[in-house]
């Protein structure tokens, strides 16, 4: 199914909810023209799309006088929408307009029990392959339904097999897999039967659930509440928010699995999930469920872990990595993740942008909020990255890695309680100190302050597109800036420059000789956060005594500063710990411990920049002499066992033993 015959469901828009414009006027061409708003969940950027009165199928068409005033023409037409909900299919524009297909879109009356605010979630409907309604509706439409079996216990069964159950109709299954599906009987009656923890499709496009844990359950009662018109689509149910949820929890109850197998899955679950934080609750079949009601720390960490495992990839990390990038994100203005080539780099921040709601699948460039830049070996100035101005045509000449046009949407008034993520993919494949020579500045300075010059001052109004960008962009702290690094003799190292204003995190590979800890995930449902509920959970000042932390970071400093003044530990790296610790999830999720986060701070932001010969650094870093790194860590244990910054420290050993440098 393509997303562009993906349908929604929605209802006429207001005046507040269509920055005060009017929802139905007169156009240009003298056609009615109206706003939906969408119901559908999860929430897409695209919440409102403007309809014609030529959008609706002939046989839901509202009628419309053209010759009569248009305050007539218009008061006809919301008399006649008023209590109806539009069924619909759009796409946007070249100019990022969100239109209705034409003669895509139906009415359909409200559910008696409809209330205001209601939201929607699009369930798939499957009945047997010899329902004479909706083989007539599939032959109408030149519709495939790939259905082979007789009724529902031949349906459950191909369930249990994972066998194609068939196709759908406008339902898009990428956007939203929910955690059951409708069965229909040849009489009208509905059962859910659930619970799915994946799918996938085949080359016809019929649907395959992984659906091992299957419970049914009659939702007759609730047919005043649902939106469902068999003549018009047959295979989607739109099921309120409220209702699914109900669903969903009576599934849970009435699963027909094994108790002994169930209980054996249960105590192996709950040894991998143990401390995994408040937003976490796991039913008696060993299904995880995250409850989205309160958004905390907890809550992004465990979806990022949903998202991980959800995949139709899966990717496995280790908890405390979770943990360390979300922390880490929250504190810094750049985070750079290290680790070897296939370690899940690159996805693990389309993982965190997934958890914050971001759509990192929008086809329409101005949904985007999430923007990969792969960095190329060519770059040696700013110019690559941002562009320049052409004084011969006088435009400025955006980099067509599309970098300033997302820093321009990002500082619009309408978009700046939204997080935007940029990935610098590769981001030593060039000097950093030359083509972010820019940024290193900015992000040192307040956010109010962290203004970009794109040129000088005195081309602003003279060129062309001037508009369209702006000889000064402000970088707010909606704009999260990550970087992930390989370490091999095509990258160049980071200067201290760069270490100085970076957490440098070295993701973990997990050990793929042992089963990796896969976790049954039921569904989640997608929450979006803005910019205001992403700074609610940040810490900005704290009444923990640092003063312990203090200590061991300015003994550390005077070791290396006693070898060389270009050593030691800045004031402003000491800010930066205090920030990340003092950040650090409440629960102990992952097992993360204030001990953990100090030594995981010492490793990235203090090891990192511990680089140079051996008659420099031998004698701190060996165990053998009189005044080492390792009697530090020894004299601070109450704090942290150190037992990461210690291997750093042996492999520094390691290479200046080999090379006589350790980088």
């Amino acid at each position: 199914m393509d997303m562009q015959d993906r349908e929604y469901i929605g209802i006429l828009a207001n005046k507040e909810e269509t920055d005060g414009r009017d929802n139905v006027f007169i156009n240009k061409g003298s056609y009615i023209q109206f706003k939906v708003k969408s119901l559908l969940l999860p929430r897409e950027s695209t919440m409102i799309v403007s309809g014609f009165i030529s959008s609706f199928e002939d046989d839901y068409a509202v009628n419309d006088d053209e010759y009569s005033t248009d305050e007539s023409r218009i008061s006809n037409f919301k008399e006649e929408v008023g209590d109806k909900l539009f069924i619909y299919s759009y796409k946007v524009n070249e100019g990022g307009h969100a239109n209705m297909l034409s003669r895509k879109t139906n009415l359909v009356s409200r559910p008696p029990k409809f209330e205001d605010n209601t939201n929607y979630y699009a369930i798939p409907v499957f009945c047997s392959k010899n329902n004479r309604d909706v083989l007539e509706w599939a032959n109408d439409k030149n519709w495939k339904l790939f259905r082979d079996y007789e009724n529902k216990e031949e349906f459950i069964d191909f369930l249990k097999n994972k066998k194609s159950v068939g196709s759908t109709y406008g339902y898009y299954t990428d956007a939203f897999m929910p955690s059951f599906v409708i069965w229909m009987e040849d009489d009208g009656s509905m059962d859910a039967i659930g619970h799915i923890l994946d799918y996938r499709q085949n080359t016809q496009g019929g649907i395959i659930f992984d659906c091992e844990k299957i419970a049914t359950v009659n939702i007759n009662d609730y047919n005043e509440y649902w939106v469902y018109q068999m003549s018009l689509n047959p295979t989607i149910m739109y099921l309120p928010e409220n209702i699914y949820v109900n669903v969903e929890d009576q599934l849970l109850k009435n699963s027909t699995m094994d108790e002994s197998n169930n209980k054996i899955k249960e105590e192996k679950i709950e040894k991998n999930i143990i401390d995994i934080g408040q937003n976490i609750r796991m039913d008696n079949e060993g299904i995880i469920e995250i409850d989205t009601t309160e958004k905390n720390d907890e809550l992004i960490i465990t979806s990022m872990d949903y998202h991980s495992q959800k995949r139709k990839d899966p990717l496995f990390y280790d908890m405390k990595d979770f943990v360390n990038v979300h922390t880490a994100l929250k504190c810094n203005s750049l985070v750079i993740l290290s680790g070897l080539s296939g370690t899940g780099k690159s996805a693990i921040v389309d993982i965190y942008a997934k958890a914050l709601g971001i759509n990192t699948n929008a086809n329409n460039p101005d949904e985007n909020r999430l923007l990969f830049i792969p960095v190329r070996p060519s770059w040696n100035d700013d110019s690559d990255l941002l562009g320049y101005v052409d004084l011969v045509h006088m435009v400025y000449r955006a980099s067509d890695s599309g970098f300033v046009d997302f820093l321009v949407r990002a500082q619009k008034d309408e978009n700046k309680n939204k997080i935007f993520i940029v990935c610098f993919d590769e981001m030593n494949l060039a000097r950093v100190e030359h083509y972010f020579s820019k940024f290193l500045s900015l992000l040192e300075q307040p956010v109010k302050n962290r203004e970009l010059q794109l040129y000088d001052k005195q081309y602003s109004g003279r060129l062309y597109n001037s508009a369209d960008y702006p000889y000064k962009i402000t970088i707010g702290d909606n704009v999260k800036f990550v970087g992930t690094v390989n370490v091999d003799e095509s990258t160049y190292h980071f200067s201290d420059k760069v270490l100085d204003r970076a957490n440098v995190i070295q993701l973990n590979v997990l050990n793929y000789a042992k089963e990796w800890e896969k976790k049954k995930y039921g569904s989640l449902v997608n929450v979006n956060w803005s910019m205001d509920d992403y700074n609610s959970i940040i810490v900005t000042s704290s009444d923990q005594d640092m003063s312990r932390v203090h200590q061991l970071l300015w003994d550390i400093h005077t070791l290396l500063h006693n070898v060389s003044s270009k050593y030691g530990v800045g004031q402003s790296i000491v800010k930066n710990i205090d920030m990340y610790l003092s950040n650090l999830p409440q629960s102990n999720i992952g097992e993360f411990t204030f001990a953990t986060g100090i030594d995981l701070q010492i490793a990235q932001r203090v090891l990192t920049k511990v680089r140079g010969p051996e008659n420099q650094l031998g004698e701190i870093l060996s165990d053998k002499n009189s005044e080492n790194i390792y009697q530090i860590f020894d004299e601070y244990q109450d704090l942290s066992e150190f037992n990461l910054c210690r291997e750093i420290v042996v492999q520094k050993q390691r290479e200046l033993e080999s090379y006589g440098y350790c980088i």
